[in-house]
């Protein structure tokens, strides 16, 4: 039952949304009730001049509205005096006709009242519940964006963990390396104090890509802007290439090893020195880092190595998976690394 009456009230909905469909249904309404009053004439006793045109009137109101409602009332009053209320065939006012147009008048204007009150009271609860689905709706999507909130907070608190976690364990291995066996103090912590710098620089070059994967020819010139006296000392060229965060880390460090020792004792030590840094990709994933020095001095292999070679040579290697080489010779130094680019879930 509930089912046709919501069919009965769409239907409605949509017959007074449409102006042609309600006038139509108006005049059709007034010209089937006029004939079959007449088809019945014969039937009925005399005194029921309205008795198809009632119906007439509250189904025009109730699916075209109050206007075509109205229309189809007066159509159908004017039809039952003209023609049903005696004497039949004029429009002739007396007690009696008088009598029966105000009964129909009326009947049909509480008929009208009625209904439109009821649509109102129709209209209203539709609003409300258009309302209520278009707050559910809202709720649903608040609900729903609070849940990625908490989903994307909870991603950053672990990436946040686990990147705090990496980088304090490069820092401790920095200072423990560097201060182990060292003969003078200060000066290891002011290469540890410089390598941590570097670090702290590598970092903000990553921050602007909210720790994304950064791009090599970034973080080779923000680890030796430092050392770059801007005399063309650097010869810097590779293609774009993005690197993981933390193996972007492990090159900077890398980097800064490299240029503190040719500053101290390589091509940047003397006025033609020059430094040459590639970097290639040549398969898939794949990673090739070279560090020439020319016009430098004569650099002799040292006996004993210390944290600076372990670090260029074993340490940062691990952070591509791959393996670097480190030469001597008669124009200066040279390093190599080879590995993989890897990806931040790696590290």
């Amino acid at each position: 039952m509930s089912t046709i009456r919501r069919q009965l009230f769409g239907l409605s909905d949509r017959v007074r949304a449409s102006p042609l469909k309600a006038w139509s249904l108006a005049i059709c309404a007034f010209i089937v009730s006029l004939y079959v009053r007449f088809l019945s004439d014969h039937l009925l006793p005399p005194g029921f001049p309205y008795l198809t045109f009632f119906p007439a009137v509250i189904l025009t109101t109730f699916m075209a509205g109050l206007w075509p409602g109205a229309v189809c009332a007066l159509a159908c009053g004017f039809a039952a005096w003209y023609w049903f209320i005696p004497p039949s065939g004029n429009f002739e006012l007396n007690a009696s006709v008088l009598v029966a147009l105000a009964f129909y008048a009326g009947v049909v204007i509480v008929d009208i009242l009625l209904i439109q009150v009821m649509h109102k009271a129709l209209d209203s609860l539709q609003d409300e519940r258009r309302k209520s689905d278009a707050l559910l709706v809202e709720q649903k999507r608040l609900l729903g964006e609070q849940r990625d909130r908490e989903r994307q907070q909870r991603i950053l608190q672990r990436e946040l963990s686990h990147r705090m976690k990496n980088t304090l364990a490069m820092v401790q291995a920095v200072v423990s390396q560097s201060l182990r066996n060292a003969t003078d103090t200060k000066l290891a912590a002011e290469q540890a104090s410089a390598r941590i710098q570097a670090l702290a620089l590598a970092q903000d070059a990553l921050t602007a890509t909210d720790w994304e994967a950064g791009d090599v020819e970034t973080v080779v010139r923000t680890a030796i802007a430092p050392h770059n006296d801007g005399h063309n000392r650097f010869d810097i060229s590779g293609p774009s290439v993005a690197i993981a965060a933390q193996p972007a880390l492990g090159l900077a460090l890398a980097i800064h090893e490299l240029a503190t020792n040719a500053t101290k004792y390589g091509a940047l030590s003397v006025p033609d020195g020059k430094i040459i840094v590639r970097w290639q990709t040549p398969g898939d994933n794949q990673f090739q880092f070279s560090w020439t020095e020319a016009n430098g001095p004569v650099i002799m292999e040292p006996k004993r190595s210390g944290f600076g070679s372990r670090l260029t040579e074993r340490i940062v290697p691990t952070y591509f998976k791959g393996k670097a080489q480190a030469t001597y010779h008669a124009g200066g130094y040279e390093y190599h690394l080879r590995g993989t680019l890897g990806s931040e879930d790696e590290t």
